[in-house]
């Protein structure tokens, strides 16, 4: 009987706990947010897709230099029975029934091969600028995670400061209640104590509210469901980044895929222009194919010299009457190459502006960094100094409330320049292809 009560008692404390932990919810640190987001986004997927795509145009491409192979083979029966001399055995031959086979070898190069070796190298660089659209994709995505993820440790903050907030109105409006029934502080001192409290309980319920809205955008942009509670890890490392503006410049143009991608956008229009060129010369076919003609079908894969023939051909083919197609694939490609030197040439300035509103948005947040932990120090010290004045009754309770307002002010200036500078790291580190 006692056995039966400690297992029953052990399967209630495992179901309790069981439920417990259910309920509690998950808590993820930024890596892991990245890498939920990298595997569920869509944008990303969808650019994953593309690019594995542009690989396979690109052996296609290369599988237009394989020959096409085709192969033959026949049987004919003659009425009547044909009779003839075979110089081969030296004997009359009677026959009804002959076997033909064939095996041939071909390949056409368009615009002499020209064609063909434009369109390998286009296709390259269609796979390389899909490529370079994807690892985009992922920067994109992870400096958004990025903004969310401080998004919502900032909500949390300031969702923090202003329940603290209400608490310390709930307690000031009880000190100012009793004082009053003491005769000690005045009815005005009470209703704007009633009034403060008020506004620290509506700023909380905005908090709220701020907070669930920024945790949705933060699991819409990880792919997962909206609705779905989470927290994330509060604990930051303290983030920084040393490096000059020329040195951030150059690594900017070997390694931010928006810029590589354009590079490459505009080697595979140049390579469309040369294939546009193309049309205008011939195209060379090559082949060779092997006959046989035999008595017996058993011989037709015999391939003996003496029942066989092979031979080589080449032949040149040129496309003139084509409707000016030709003319207006040039003229099409030719604007395609402007376009991209274009976008080339506007990719490369805005990636250096990029890198240097980085730069300037880092200084201003490292400055205002700096101002907002002296400014929250400041109203600590001034809250302190007021709240020690208003207890021995030199200081009114509108001043305290007042210092109260601040600090709380430069708290939450605080919380919103600690993360701002967290996010303009990121953003020249995406800036910066890393």
């Amino acid at each position: 009987m006692k056995r039966v009560f400690v297992v029953s008692l052990a399967l209630c404390l495992l179901i309790i706990f069981g439920i417990n932990f259910g309920l509690r919810a998950e808590t993820y640190t930024l890596d892991q947010c990245i890498d939920i987001a990298l595997e569920n986004n869509f944008g990303v997927i969808a650019a994953e897709k593309a690019y594995s795509s542009a690989r396979g145009y690109l052996y296609s491409a290369w599988g237009e230099l394989l020959p096409t192979i085709s192969i033959s083979a026949g049987g004919r029966r003659s009425w009547p029975i044909v009779t003839f001399f075979d110089p081969n055995s030296g004997s009359i031959i009677s026959v009804r029934d002959r076997y033909s086979g064939s095996l041939n070898f071909s390949n056409t190069f368009s615009g002499l091969g020209l064609y063909n070796y434009a369109n390998i190298q286009k296709s390259r660089n269609n796979k390389s600028s899909s490529f370079q659209n994807y690892i985009k994709s992922q920067k994109d995505l992870i400096l958004s995670v990025k903004s969310g993820y401080y998004d919502l440790i900032k909500a949390k903050m300031l969702l923090d400061v202003a329940g603290d907030a209400v608490k310390r109105g709930e307690e000031r409006l009880r000190v100012v209640q009793s004082r009053y029934d003491l005769g000690s502080a005045s009815m005005s001192d009470v209703l704007k104590a009633k009034v403060q409290y008020g506004n620290d309980k509506l700023d909380l319920v905005s908090k709220t509210n701020d907070y669930k809205l920024v945790q949705a955008n933060l699991a819409y942009a990880m792919g997962i469901d909206v609705n779905r509670e989470f927290e994330v890890d509060e604990k930051l490392q303290e983030r920084d980044i040393d490096i000059s503006f020329d040195n951030a410049l150059s690594e900017a143009l070997s390694n931010n895929p928006e810029y590589r991608k354009a590079y490459f956008d505009l080697s595979a229009a140049r390579y469309q222009k040369t294939m546009a060129y193309c049309s205008f010369l011939p195209s060379l076919t090559l082949g060779l194919s092997h006959a046989t003609d035999v008595y017996e079908f058993s011989e037709l894969t015999g391939f003996k010299e003496e029942d066989a023939s092979s031979f080589m051909y080449a032949s040149l083919n040129f496309n003139i009457f084509n409707g000016g197609s030709d003319y207006a694939n040039l003229r099409s490609a030719k604007n395609e190459v402007k376009i991209n030197e274009e976008n080339f040439k506007n990719t490369k300035n805005y990636v250096a502006l990029e890198i240097k509103r980085s730069f300037l948005e880092l200084e201003r947040a490292r400055e205002a960094r700096k101002l907002a932990e002296e400014s929250v120090a400041a109203a600590q010290e001034d809250l302190n100094l007021v709240r020690e004045k208003y207890n021995l009754g030199a200081a009114t309770i509108l001043e305290v409330l007042d210092a109260e307002v601040s600090f709380k002010e430069a708290q939450t200036s605080h919380v919103e320049v600690l993360f701002n500078y967290n996010l303009a790291v990121s953003q020249l580190e995406k800036a910066l292809g890393r």
